[in-house]
């Protein structure tokens, strides 16, 4: 196996938990959309209905709905950023829960009468209802199967005073709404927001990136661990003379004889481009930069003084080299380099008991 990566459900489970007791009385909408960020939907999915008390799963479309059903997960099923056309039937053979978010879409679940979450704009542009059409949709929704309402903060890990503001407006909102809808459960919190305590009127909230291990920004009040680890093989070890260029473009040229190896993993398998000549991965637990241009399926590195051969192990994210330390330095954010780790990465399901 040339690239895979280690996916420790003890490490999940660890963060689960530290949720849990972060987000107070809240039930947990595990958000696994994106195949999970990249760790697997079905897997994480599994491992949460077993042994937690998680409310239910996220998702985006109604096939990563479909899929989990097929694996046999029981709990709640949210479609957030789908079309009812698109998955009608999906949805009444599965019984996914869809989230609502124009009137053309409510007029769909109007016909179908079947249980759905509401969604409004407080600020983020995207889905949602805005606040000049709310009376009208209040209106609309009285006789109609609400089963939830929520919004989605835009910058909870950077300003505080605007998610404030939105929470502020979701809340006018859902106090008109709880008088004809009392039982409706209320969600806007994700990872980012959960440390902040919007807790007034909240019985849930959707949590993703804290869930696999990264932190929504510095100083986040919970002590998480990194899910994933990322490996790949090298394939070659050699010694190249002074001013050689490696890889494509020569952006890069040996000062003196510098030994270098090949790690087979490039950027189709979700090493970004942009790290070239500036990341670096771990061999026998010494740091090894980048040479040159990341290349699709291979990476040069520099192993000046590292005691390495053909066949060790490189690791291109972990507890060193974390997706947070990646992100930052390809000018990113962890949930692109999380979901980059490509299909072809096998992934490996570890438990380790600590």
């Amino acid at each position: 196996m040339l690239r895979w990566a280690e996916v420790y459900l003890n490490r999940l489970l660890s963060n689960y938990r530290v949720i849990k007791k972060l987000s107070g009385k809240k039930k947990i909408f595990a958000v696994v959309k994106a195949n999970a960020y990249g760790h697997g939907s079905v897997p994480v999915a599994k491992f949460l209905e077993e042994n937690t008390d998680v409310h239910g799963f996220a998702v985006a479309t109604y096939e990563e709905g479909a899929e989990l059903r097929e694996a046999g997960i029981k709990r709640e099923i949210l479609v957030m950023a789908s079309m009812l056309p698109e998955g009608i039937h999906l949805l009444k053979d599965y019984s996914l829960t869809p989230v609502v978010y124009d009137f053309e879409e409510l007029s769909l679940i109007r016909e179908l009468s079947l249980p759905f979450h509401v969604k409004v704009d407080t600020g983020m542009g995207r889905l949602g209802f805005l606040e000049r059409d709310w009376d009208r949709l209040l209106s609309e929704l009285y006789n109609l199967p609400v089963a939830g309402v929520m919004s989605h903060f835009s910058s909870a890990d950077s300003d505080e005073e605007f998610t404030r503001y939105q929470f502020l407006k979701f809340k006018e909102f859902v106090e008109k709404l709880k008088k004809f809808k009392p039982d409706v459960a209320v969600h806007v919190d994700n990872s980012a927001a959960i440390p902040k305590k919007f807790d007034s009127l909240l019985t849930h909230c959707r949590v993703g990136l804290a869930l696999y291990g990264s932190k929504p920004y510095r100083g986040y009040e919970a002590e998480l661990l990194q899910v994933m680890e990322v490996k790949a093989k090298v394939i070659s070890v050699k010694e190249l003379p002074p001013d050689f260029p490696i890889s494509y473009s020569k952006t890069y040229r040996t000062k003196n004889k510098e030994k270098v190896a090949v790690i087979a993993f490039g950027y189709a398998d979700g090493l970004l481009r942009s790290l070239s000549n500036r990341g670096s991965v771990l061999i026998n637990g010494k740091r090894c930069p980048i040479r040159g241009r990341i290349c699709m399926d291979m990476t040069v590195v520099s192993v000046e003084g590292v005691p390495v051969k053909k066949g060790d192990t490189a690791v291109v994210s972990g507890k060193e080299i974390t997706f947070d330390e990646i992100a930052e330095l390809a000018g990113t954010i962890p949930y692109e380099v999380m979901c980059d780790i490509s299909p072809r990465v096998k992934r490996i399901y570890r438990y380790e008991e600590v």
